[in-house]
């Protein structure tokens, strides 16, 4: 009896020599040995070339460079009774699928793949993905925004305009310009915050966030060549940004509540 198993894996992939060597000796396992010749290797480079190989070393032999980088890998296996395509692509994530005429063998091979790929390969969070996600951090800051507003508090008018101006008192006078200006100065501050909420709206809109999640956090990467130094390089420059921002925002905070004490 015949049976296809198709999975899509929701994870990001992270693919390195290990990987690559392990899920081949799965199938090799699983198949007849006159039949591992069938076992490809087709490369897809972002330079348009696209070759097919059935040797691991010449696909881990790949300089996977900035102008060669490798943009999708399939794995494929086929014979008269078996076919198997595994499927790594750098936008669209992974991939497998399983049919063959042998439904318990099917079924084997689908769980030694599924298992070992959710586990080993495809672990990193897929990120931004839903637009709907942009609405918390729009809602926090238009929040935020609003409640700053709310702690400008507008100054409270002790002289009105008909005592000012029938007082000769010249301090009365000036004191009621300055509550004036004051108040003008508390109205505009508000209207500047509360302004900032359709600018985020349209910030959260535009802004690639995926893209800028990507660079922070690199997923759905073959780690082959360069770009094993290109990623490590990136993600100790993310791990000391990170650290270094909360330190300084620590510092920052601690600092003003420091001097706003003082001021009291």
């Amino acid at each position: 009896m015949s049976a296809k198993v198709s999975t899509s894996f929701k994870k990001r992939f992270e693919l390195n020599e290990e990987n690559i060597r392990r899920i081949h000796s799965d199938i090799r396992k699983r198949t007849p040995d006159d039949n591992h010749h069938n076992i490809i290797f087709e490369v897809f480079r972002e330079d348009s070339l696209v070759f097919r190989t059935s040797e691991v070393d010449r696909l881990l032999s790949e300089s996977n460079d900035s102008t060669q980088k490798i943009k999708e890998l399939n794995i494929e296996y086929q014979d008269d009774n078996l076919n198997i395509l595994l499927e790594f692509d750098a936008e669209k994530g992974a991939e497998l699928t399983i049919n063959g005429e042998d439904r318990d063998q099917v079924f084997l091979i689908s769980s030694d793949l599924k298992e070992y790929i959710q586990k080993e390969v495809c672990h990193i969070n897929s990120g931004v993905q839903d637009k709907r996600l942009i609405i918390v951090p729009i809602a926090i800051c238009a929040a935020l925004l609003v409640l700053l507003a709310q702690t400008i508090n507008p100054i409270q008018e002790s002289i009105n305009i008909e005592q000012a101006m029938s007082s000769s008192d010249t301090n009365l006078k000036l004191n009621y310009l300055i509550s004036l200006t004051e108040k003008k100065n508390t109205a505009d501050h508000k209207g500047q915050l509360l302004s900032l909420v359709p600018f985020l709206l349209m910030l959260f809109i535009f802004i690639p966030a995926q893209k800028i999640y990507n660079y922070f956090s690199p997923g759905n990467i073959f780690l082959i060549g360069k770009q094993i130094s290109i990623v490590s390089q990136r993600r100790s420059f993310v791990r000391s940004f990170f650290w270094g921002g909360l330190v300084a925002l620590i510092i920052a905070f601690g600092s003003g509540y420091y001097f706003l004490w003082l001021s009291k």
